[in-house]
């Protein structure tokens, strides 16, 4: 059986209008905007959605001052060259979104519903993406200290030239999952990758890894 590859986000913007700090707050719809070079420490955006819209070097808030994005929908976007110590997120959702040359330390995007969306050349700390929805997701020549996919449905995603330190998937469901060529040093959830696709390396690299989650003695 072959496994599928994710599907395209084809992210393609038009004319765009200049973003201000001033267009951000609660429920706000931001269609066709452009936001760059802004600092959003402590903005809150809760449940706004972002349509057709570009954000590049834009910083997400300190470490202990994210700007809130709790609910919030990115569609049509693409995201580029931009920090976040803080990625906080939870119950969001991205669709045909792209996002690149990006530096997140902690995101915070549990329960989110990802539909076509492109990871590229980023660099992450840990994604919490526990209970989360994933269709048509790649992480391409990005690295990933860690990734928890506990009790997510994830289908169509792969790591394309990626680099994942630890790979939590405890009581997920996962179809299409592409890990080939990834070489975590962790893994837990062993008994959930069923519908993951490994190559024959990483068989043997992750037996001992496999025999510990499994409670298996190799002597």
């Amino acid at each position: 059986m072959t496994t599928e590859s994710p599907r395209s986000p084809k992210v393609s913007l038009g004319s765009l209008v200049s973003g201000y700090l001033g267009d951000l707050g609660p429920e706000e719809f931001l269609e066709s905007m452009d936001f760059t070079d802004l600092d959003l420490t402590e903005i809150d955006s809760t449940q706004a959605t972002f349509l057709d819209c570009s954000l590049s070097r834009v910083n997400f808030g300190e470490a202990e001052s994210p700007v809130n994005l709790t609910g919030a929908r990115f569609s049509g976007t693409r995201i580029e060259e931009s920090r976040a110590d803080t990625w906080m997120m939870p119950r969001g959702g991205l669709n045909r979104t792209e996002i690149t040359g990006t530096r997140i330390g902690a995101g915070v995007v549990h329960d989110n519903v990802w539909e076509k969306v492109r990871f590229e050349n980023c660099r992450i700390t840990y994604l919490n993406l526990r209970g989360a929805k994933l269709t048509d997701v790649e992480f391409r020549d990005c690295v990933i200290d860690e990734i928890d996919l506990d009790r997510a449905k994830v289908s169509r995603v792969a790591f394309s030239g990626s680099n994942v330190g630890a790979f939590q998937c405890e009581g997920a469901i996962l179809g299409n999952v592409d890990l080939r060529g990834l070489q975590p040093h962790k893994i837990s959830g062993v008994h959930s990758l069923r519908g993951a696709t490994i190559d024959e390396m990483q068989l043997m690299l992750f037996a001992e890894l496999f025999a510990q989650e499994l409670g298996i003695t190799v002597e």
